[in-house]
């Protein structure tokens, strides 16, 4: 009865699991947070240099894999686009993108200069472009033509920059209304598609036009089509079959074989699948040949050998499906990713070509709900089956289609079962040895029975690694206890015969066991390395980590798996970084660079073609060891979960490897994904300064980019033009970067600053069989420098110090010539007092002795001038000198003199003196010349006033620019006044006056009177 149960629901499962589509698909979805603009899509076509173009309700995108490039109506802008809603898009022969709007308008948009230009239409009958039913299409030849479905179609001449009905050069009757045409490829013939009308036929080669009632070439077609249908969606596949629509109460689908002249297919209909109201808008075919029809509600691919359409599901499931109403159009790129454009969700992209990976769920037996259990491990039964150990959901069997079937081994619970962290198979062929929680399991595989051990030195403990030597010995890698050996004998069964631990391996977690072809044990710990044992003794033989000894020295501390590669070579992986190390050299070298491997490293393992397989927490990597080319697949690749399992890896008996993830397990066969990548072709998509986009092609087609000192930052934005997984992109600055840089997911080179001088900005990559570049230059940039590091500066720099050098000898030469001239002038002034004092003390000397005996009183007042005049004599030596020496070369000098003057003629004539001088005078800096004259001046002018009588004197010394105002102001009512007016009237004050353009002022009051003199000075 249990067999007959279990029969039965292998039988259900396959019935239900043949029922459904065996192609999966996983869709890339873009939202708005991706920069698309509308999330309704309308058409995408792919241009000459790898750019997608998608037009939108909202604008025109142009996408290069990492960013799109938005382009709308602008009412300043002349060149923008019309309108934004963008119907179709279509590159013709000669690589223009013709873009047709929602309004009807149509015409190219220049990729480079990314400016529109208007195209005339001209039709022959009153036709409104502003319907839905309108498409631009294009023959093999590169004649265009401009469709208004139920209308007309008009064609377009270059020469006269317009579509036209005049330039059509097709035969057709005045009354038709055409809903389609098409070219059919390598004939010469063009298809028509007529209201209730059926199909009619041109031939451009002979002229003749063939329909209904007049088929004149007696095409098959003709008749085998409806003739009082009205056919649409023509297309014309590379097997030169014709897929058209008509619709009665449904839509029917026929394909006709123009060649054999029968159908395929024949008033297909699609809703058995569809289930509801759909309608079809359009065919695709992929480059493979496969056939898919999309539009309302369907989107399906062509089961050629069934005859059949097979939909794809509609609806959220993860984020791996889709969800649409409209398919409006399925666009195929060089990949071969196909993109979904829809009307409710924006833009999807799948690759069929590239669906690697078949991600395998489980279900929890007892809740009968998704299991969330990681899986750990797998084996592949003698009897042809797959055993899958989970965490927490226990243990799965599956048939050869992956389809699950129940574990119906004697021991293990079928509807919950243990958890199996590890399975071995024996060298007996025999038997599977599976570490558990706790303990560990024999399966025996001929009688599907099961025996459980849990030896009490294990302490009840999880067994996650274990393996059988070349003698038989089972280690055993525990969760928390470290390692045991543990010997079996099977005379009577089996039976564990003796535990003992391993001392040379601490008390921790094992993460990896792997027995090398030599019979070495070998045993990864997550925190204190690697160890190397001898399988009879346990005898440590070496150690691998982050303190040991060149040869044997790893980057981190951690070991998540090992690996035998070949007879020479052990792969080991720590817990980010992948090392080989060499058997026979005895060396250990990392492979590939830092960064190359996100998240941590769970598991590995090796294809027949000798490349590995490392998953890691964040990714699936396939590794050239020799190119160094590591090849990232995720979520973008089909993987619907990324996060694998510590040591959770299997390869099947066919070369198939799978790896275990959290809630579900993936497997592939690598065969298939060997070269599928094609090489990136990476260009500069943009190039921003100071934030502000260059006009990328003017700035290519220039020898040089030329920059400012301060033009900063540059940012370089390229892009491998590859829109599969991830491309590794390295860049540099020729000139200033030493090593490459790996770039980001955002494909950008940031520079804040560039020092001046000439740079090559280079890049390089590698495609997923390893051929790299040595690095294209992209861009030469040349950095100018700022014009104070220039050699025209330095030049006037050095010009200019000259200048100011020799400006400075000579105002000091020319001023030291002044200062001669002063001194030579004092010098003379003095020499002619000195002489006149001298000649009229001789005169008065001979007069003195010449009336010493006549007239004694005479001679007496003659030696009293003589007297007087040596002494005035010395005094003006005196103040000459004084003025000569460069102590005194300073007012404050002056002033100190004046006061010492004043003080002397008050002490000597007891008159009071007032002397106020302001500060700014203080602060004049006056040649010697200019401060003799003052001197001379001030010196005259009070000892005159004290002379003549003058009482009560107030001096007073100002400046207000450019002027030394002098003011003296005494009592002069006890003052002899012809002495004064004597003193106002001699020729040699005038002649002091007129010399240096001062000005003498006298105000003569009752009792006073004020002297006021203006010196002109420079400070």
């Amino acid at each position: 009865m249990r067999r007959l149960t279990i029969f039965v629901i292998i039988h259900l499962l396959t019935v239900l699991l043949h029922g459904q589509d065996q192609k999966h698909y996983n869709f890339i979805h873009y939202p708005s947070e991706s920069g698309i603009i509308s999330h309704q899509v309308n058409t995408a076509v792919q241009d000459e240099e790898g750019y997608m173009w998608f037009g939108t309700t909202n604008g025109l995108q142009r996408f290069d894999g990492i960013r799109f490039k938005t382009f709308r109506h602008n009412e300043k802008n002349p060149t923008s686009l019309p309108s934004n809603p963008v119907w179709q898009l279509l590159v013709d022969k000669k690589k223009n993108l013709w873009l047709l709007l929602a309004d009807g308008k149509v015409g190219i948009f220049d990729t480079r200069n990314f400016t529109f230009k208007e195209v005339a239409t001209k039709f022959k009958g009153p036709v409104s472009p502003n319907t839905l039913l309108k498409k631009l299409i294009t023959d093999e030849k590169g004649n265009l033509f401009y469709l208004v479905s139920g209308s007309e179609v008009i064609t377009f001449n270059e020469k006269a920059g317009g579509f036209s009905f005049e330039f059509n050069f097709f035969k057709q009757k005045g009354d038709w209304r055409i809903h389609d045409f098409i070219g059919q490829p390598g004939t010469g013939k063009y298809w028509f598609a007529i209201e209730n009308g059926g199909l009619a036929i041109y031939n451009n080669i002979t002229g003749a036009l063939s329909y209904n009632g007049s088929n004149t070439e007696r095409e098959p077609a003709i008749d085998a089509f409806d003739k009082t249908k009205t056919y649409n969606n023509l297309f014309f596949d590379r097997q030169n079959r014709l897929w058209t629509v008509h619709s009665s109460e449904q839509a029917m689908i026929s394909c006709y074989n123009t060649i054999a002249g029968s159908f395929l297919v024949k008033n297909l209909s699609l809703y058995p699948q569809v289930k509801t109201y759909f309608q079809v808008k359009r065919f695709m075919q992929e480059k493979d040949g496969t056939i898919w029809i999309h539009g309302l509600f369907l989107m399906a691919w062509f089961v050629d050998k069934e005859g059949r359409f097979q939909t794809v599901h509609n609806g959220y499931q993860n984020e791996r499906s889709i969800s649409y109403e409209m398919v409006h159009c399925l666009y195929e790129d060089r990949e071969n990713n196909i993109w979904v454009c829809t009307d409710n969700n924006g833009l999807y992209r799948f690759n069929p070509s590239r669906e690697f990976f078949t991600n395998i769920d489980h279900i929890n037996r007892a809740t009968g709900n998704k299991g969330d259990g990681n899986v750990m491990s797998f084996m592949h039964t003698k009897w042809g089956y797959l055993l899958v150990g989970t965490w927490n959901d226990g243990l799965y069997q599956y048939d050869q289609n992956f389809n699950p079937i129940p574990v119906d081994i004697k021991g293990i619970d079928n509807k919950r079962g243990p958890f199996i962290w590890n399975i071995f198979a024996s060298r007996d062929s025999n038997t599977l040895w599976l570490g558990s929680q706790p303990g560990f399991y024999a399966v025996d595989q001929l009688h599907r029975s099961s025996r459980h051990f849990n030896p009490p030195i294990l302490q009840n403990g999880t067994v996650r690694q274990i393996a059988e030597d070349k003698n038989g010995d089972l280690w055993l890698g525990t969760q928390n206890n470290g390692l045991f050996k543990c010997s079996i004998s099977g005379q009577k069964g089996l039976a564990v015969d003796s535990v003992t631990a391993i001392t040379a391996v601490p008390s921790v977690q094992i993460n990896k066991i792997t027995i090398d072809r030599s019979g070495m044990i070998w045993t990864g710990t997550p925190e204190d390395g690697l160890y190397v044992l001898e399988p009879a003794s346990g005898k440590l033989l070496m150690h691998f980590g982050l303190q040991d000894e060149k040869e044997r020295k790893l980057p981190e501390r951690g070991i998540s798996s090992v690996l035998q590669y070949n007879d020479s070579i052990m792969l080991i992986t720590t817990a980010t970084r992948l090392a080989k190390y060499n058997i026979l050299t005895k060396e250990t070298k990392l492979v590939g660079e830092p960064g190359f491997i996100s998240g941590f490293i769970t598991a590995m393992e090796k294809d027949s073609k000798g490349n590995i397989w490392l998953t890691s927490t964040n990714g699936l990597y396939r590794i050239d060891l020799y190119k160094e080319v590591f090849i990232l697949y995720d979520r973008t690749d089909g993987l619907d979960n990324e996060h694998f399992i510590q040591s959770a890896s299997h390869v099947l008996p066919d070369g198939k490897i799978l790896f275990g993830a959290t809630h579900n397990f993936i497997f592939f066969n690598p065969e298939k994904i060997e070269g599928q990548q094609p090489r990136a072709n990476i260009k500069i998509t943009d190039i921003k300064l100071s934030n502000k986009p260059l006009n990328i092609d003017s700035i290519l087609s220039l020898k040089e980019l030329t920059l400012g000192y301060d033009d900063n930052p540059l940012v370089i934005e390229f892009s491998p033009f590859l829109f599969n997984g991830v491309t590794m992109v390295n860049y540099k600055i020729g000139g200033l970067d030493k090593d490459w840089n790996l770039a980001d997911k955002t494909n950008q080179a940031v520079y804040n600053y560039l020092p001046p001088g000439a740079y090559n900005f280079m890049v390089k990559s590698a495609d997923d069989i390893g051929a790299k570049s040595d690095g294209i230059i992209m861009l030469k940039i040349r950095v100018k420098s700022p014009f104070w590091r220039t050699w025209w500066f330095y030049s006037l720099l050095a010009l200019l110090s000259l200048s100011i050098q020799y400006w400075l000898d000579r105002e000091r030469t020319a001023r030291k010539e002044i200062l001669q001239k002063m001194r030579s002038e004092i010098a003379d002034d003095l020499h002619q007092e000195i002489n006149t004092a001298l000649s009229n003390i001789n005169i008065l000397s001979e007069l003195a002795r010449m009336k010493a005996d006549s007239e004694p009183e005479k001679s007496k007042e003659f030696i009293e001038q003589i007297n007087t005049n040596s002494h005035n004599m010395i005094i003006a030596m005196d103040d000459m000198l004084w003025s000569i020496s460069p102590e005194n070369d300073s007012m404050e000098k002056t002033i100190l003199r004046l006061k010492e003057f004043v003080e002397a003629l008050k002490n000597r004539h007891g008159v009071q003196i007032d002397l106020l001088v302001d500060e700014k005078v203080k602060l004049l800096h006056l040649n010697m010349k200019q401060r003799k004259d003052v001197f001379w001046f001030f010196k005259g002018g009070i000892s005159n006033v004290v002379r003549s009588g003058g009482e009560n004197c107030l001096i007073h010394i100002m400046y207000e620019k450019p002027n030394l105002l002098y003011t003296l102001e005494f009592d002069s009512t006890n003052a002899n006044s012809q002495q004064l007016k004597n003193l106002r009237q001699r020729k040699e004050l005038a002649d002091k006056l007129e010399e240096i353009n001062a000005r003498l002022d006298v105000q003569e009051l009752k009792t006073k009177t004020i002297f006021l003199l203006t010196i002109p000075v420079n400070r």
